[in-house]
């Protein structure tokens, strides 16, 4: 079943109205013939008349030439993508136009195909004729994605077409080519597409291609609608053609002619969306209502098929297509009543337009190749629209919350896997159900209460009736493992701005909008800006510190940059020494290299780290110092920008002991010196080697000293769950790949924490940073396990241990853990960040009060404290690294 597209994971789609969000990636595509006066032919004839329209857009083309000759029959589309993730046709395919004025006879003809560099040719056999203007589908290989069966072929084969690159040739006998290059002079060949790197072409290759994309002739006009429909997956729409004027022409640069072949395959092809032709088989369609389309599962049962006379009256208007609801539902709540009905650009219709519409049924998966976890959507493509009335009555909105149908506690309870390959549909059991046989319709809700501010993607998570828990102290919503808040609803600002909104402020009032699918969550496209009443939530402020505490946190900056935009790191600055009150060690988490983006061997952070400083102390904090190492190029996990983690700390609190010579590579270790645990290196990373951080940033210890006391400090950064399947995704339970890198980290960590430990039982040991696993959790349990590490946080209200908010669900994943010795100690998460829309990072600072004991025996001399980083020098002088102590 589907509906409406939306991003986007993390994605989201951009099916309507202008928006202030960045574009995602929209999908242009042909305009859908509508007819704007209403149908004058009698009922009965409608089918027929719908039927002769969208045929004429799949089954002819104007033609070219004034003989059959063998140069009038060409490729006109080539793709490889078919049953790849993240595609949704099933199978690769070719297409053939005759350009000619006369049919031709195939028997004897060939289509071949072969990877670059490869002289070894697979040959598909073609039979059957091709009248003049028609076309030819070639089906080959499938795979086991995708989602739409193609349209039944003029015939079948089994080869594997390179989705990215290759060769493909149309040859007048069935031998299979040997040529390496070249390949276009060989007796026989009647037309050749190279695509991707291939290096023979006709001319230069036609562009490269994906799992959403295929190459296709320029000026022929393909099938209205474009195949697959959906926006945010598009960077823009077809390369070259993005800028047309005349967009009711269908894809700009592709018309109704039979293409032109100027024997340059750059010149000739377009990567476009995937638009396969009818065929010679299903012509006739059948006539449908929406709940047929929609069926009682996840799929449509008529996924592939071209549907006429279905009817509906249209809610809601985007940029690419419109939705619709069947003025006369089934009553069957197991079946949606709402479709989307993809026209590429902005439809010319009206809401409150009764329609009936011919088209073919696909299944859209937001996301492209990067979204093969998402669910898909229902919707008709290469629509032919006819318009019977205007100013209909709109369907009622189905209410959903307090008063009306609310949706099951469990995402999925049965059938593990993948849902959308399983027969059962439960939406009285299943919330992935529940909101599967509402998509595409009208929904309300009434009095929602904002769960998460409203994000730069324009949604805002809101709690129906403000009914559900368990709640936050400050209005929020905790996510646990056997409650993943199934009653919250993700507002979109797809077709109308939202209101800018933080946790607990309500919209009063009812909220009304099409129920749509993308990023791997439902999501409701609001159809007018709802108002809000503030709850007039404030930010905290971190407890002032007992004597003798001291006081150690986590930030993370990964949002910031912090050399190029001032006001974000005030922000940051301001926050680090109002809210947090300055504590003595900060624990940074992925500080970037100065170059940002930009792919170089160049990883230093000076600048960055220096602006900082001298942002903190212009906002009336301390003098901090700061530590780190740089990474390997490219090597901790966040590509060009390098990120790292670090420590600032307050030397006129705490001292930094230097020791060794530290590098990127080389390990710290635990050791005996002068009879006391420390470091081989300080700072030092930890198992630089080991598999757990491969591609991860990498964590840092550090040794301080307070009051006559050695304090170990363990700066990190683990794993997030990026890549990781989202909790309302086609696989459930949802699969956790990040979950076991974490684990490894875990025990990588919990092994250095015992290292320390053995030399010295009383060792003061703090673990502080982004764990990124809730509490419960198996790589909290890794770390905790024995009593070795234990958690402050567990002694925290409930209601108050969470930092961060995930689409609504507030969890903690920031932690402060600390050894046996440091037992006493407290954390404060301080709720200053993520609850609000203007803000500068979407995680909490926790904040840890280590009680730390006095000196067994009388302390040596203090290690001689960094000197200040002056705020006046260039970022080179202030950086100088200290001497290593001996």
């Amino acid at each position: 079943m589907g509906r409406e597209r939306t991003s986007g994971r993390h994605a989201h789609r951009t099916r309507h109205a202008v928006k202030k969000r960045p574009q995602r990636h929209v999908r242009r595509g042909p305009f859908a013939k509508v007819l704007r006066q209403p149908s004058f032919l009698l009922p009965s004839a409608v089918p027929a008349f719908l039927v002769a329209v969208a045929l004429t857009a799949t089954a002819t083309s104007s033609t070219i030439g004034t003989a059959s000759t063998p140069a009038d029959l060409v490729i006109s589309q080539v793709y490889g993508g078919g049953g790849e993730p993240g595609s949704i046709w099933t199978n690769d395919y070719v297409e053939l136009i005759n350009r000619g004025d006369e049919p031709v006879d195939l028997a004897g003809w060939s289509v071949q195909f072969a990877p670059p560099r490869n002289r070894s040719w697979a040959v598909t056999a073609l039979s059957g004729r091709i009248p003049a203007g028609g076309r030819y589908l070639v089906a080959e290989a499938g795979g086991r994605n995708g989602t739409t069966r193609l349209p039944p072929a003029d015939v079948k084969g089994s080869i594997d077409l390179g989705s990215t690159s290759g060769k493909v040739a149309l040859v007048k006998n069935t031998a299979p080519l040997h040529c390496v290059a070249s390949c276009t002079t060989v007796e026989g060949v009647r037309d050749f597409v190279g695509y991707g790197n291939a290096e023979d072409a006709e001319g230069r290759p036609a562009p490269s291609l994906s799992s959403t994309t295929a190459a296709i002739r320029r000026d022929i006009k393909v099938s209205s609608g474009r195949g697959t429909s959906s926006i945010e997956d598009d960077p823009g729409g077809p390369a070259g053609v993005e800028n047309d004027q005349n967009p009711q022409n269908g894809i700009g640069g592709l018309s109704s002619a039979g293409g032109i072949d100027t024997n340059d395959n750059s010149a000739d092809f377009v990567a476009a969306t995937p638009s396969p032709p009818g065929g010679q088989g299903d012509t006739a369609g059948r006539t449908a209502r929406i709940a047929d389309i929609q069926g009682r599962s996840h799929m449509s049962p008529l996924a592939g098929r071209l549907v006429t006379s279905v009817p509906g009256v249209v809610t809601a208007i985007g940029r690419t297509g419109f939705w619709m609801q069947d003025p006369e539902p089934d009553d069957d709540p197991s079946t949606s009543d709402g479709l989307f009905v993809f026209t590429g650009t902005a439809p010319r219709i009206q809401s409150g337009d009764t329609v009936q519409v011919a088209g073919t049924v696909t299944e859209y998966r937001p996301g492209g190749s990067a979204g093969s976890d998402n669910l898909t959507t229902t919707e008709l493509i290469r629509p032919t629209v006819s318009v019977l009335s205007n100013a209909a009555r709109r369907p009622v909105p189905v209410l959903i919350g307090p008063g009306g149908r609310t949706p099951p506690s469990a995402i999925r309870t049965d059938a593990p896997g993948d849902v959308e390959g399983n027969r059962l549909f439960a939406p009285s059991l299943n919330a992935l159900d529940f909101y599967e046989s509402l998509e595409g319709m009208l929904v309300r809700i009434t009095d929602p209460v904002v769960l998460g501010p409203t994000s730069l993607n324009g949604q805002l998570p809101v709690l129906p009736g403000g009914a559900g828990s368990p709640r936050t102290k400050r209005g929020g919503l905790r996510y646990t493992p056997t409650d993943p808040n199934t009653e919250r609803v993700l507002l979109d600002d797809l077709l109308t701005p939202l209101p800018v909104a933080n946790v607990g402020d309500r919209l009063p009032g009812p909220v009304e909008g099409v129920l749509d699918y993308g990023g791997g969550d439902f999501r409701l496209h609001v159809l007018t800006t709802p108002g809000s009443r503030s709850a007039k939530l404030r930010p905290e402020t971190a407890p002032v510190p007992k004597p003798g505490e001291l006081t150690v946190a986590g930030i993370n900056v990964g949002s910031v940059n912090l050399t190029g935009e001032p006001e974000p790191v005030r922000q940051l600055a301001t926050t680090v020494v109002k809210s947090l009150r300055a504590p003595d060690v900060l624990a940074v988490e992925e500080m970037p290299d100065d170059d940002g983006r930009t792919y170089t061997d160049q990883v230093s952070a000076v600048r960055g780290w220096t602006a900082l400083v001298n942002a903190i102390r212009s906002a009336g904090g301390p003098s901090y110092a700061y530590r780190q190492i740089d990474p390997v190029a490219g090597r901790d996990g966040s590509g060009a920008e390098n990120r790292r983690v670090g420590f600032l700390y307050n030397p006129a609190r705490v001292a930094f002991v230097d020791r060794g010579t530290p590098d990127s590579t080389t390990a710290t270790e635990a050791q005996l010196i002068d009879g006391e645990p420390g470091l081989t290196l300080s700072p030092g990373r930890i198992a630089t080697a080991s598999p757990a951080f491969n591609d991860a940033r990498k964590s840092l210890a550090g040794e301080f000293r307070f009051r006559g006391r050695t304090v170990f400090v363990l700066a990190d950064h683990f794993v997030t769950t990026n890549g990781d399947d989202p909790l309302f995704g086609r696989v459930q339970p949802p699969h956790s790949p990040s979950l076991q890198q974490r684990g490894s980290q875990a025990a990588v960590i919990r092994g250095f924490v015992d290292s320390l430990l053995r030399l010295d039982p009383d060792a003061a040991v703090a673990v502080v940073g982004g764990i990124s696993d809730a509490e419960n959790s198996a790589t909290l349990g890794l770390l905790t396990g024995g009593g070795v590490l234990s958690d402050p946080a567990a002694r925290l209200d409930p209601a108050d241990r969470y930092s961060t908010l995930v689409e609504g669900n507030a969890m903690l994943l920031d932690h402060v853990l600390v050894s046996k010795s440091l037992s006493a100690s407290r954390v404060d998460v301080v709720h200053a960040q993520s609850e609000f829309a203007a803000r500068w990072t979407d995680h909490d600072p926790i904040v840890g009060y280590l009680v730390v004991p006095a000196a067994s025996r009388p302390p040596g001399p203090e290690p001689d404290a960094t000197p200040e980083i002056d705020v006046e020098p260039t970022p080179e002088e202030s950086v100088s690294p200290p001497e290593p102590q001996k």
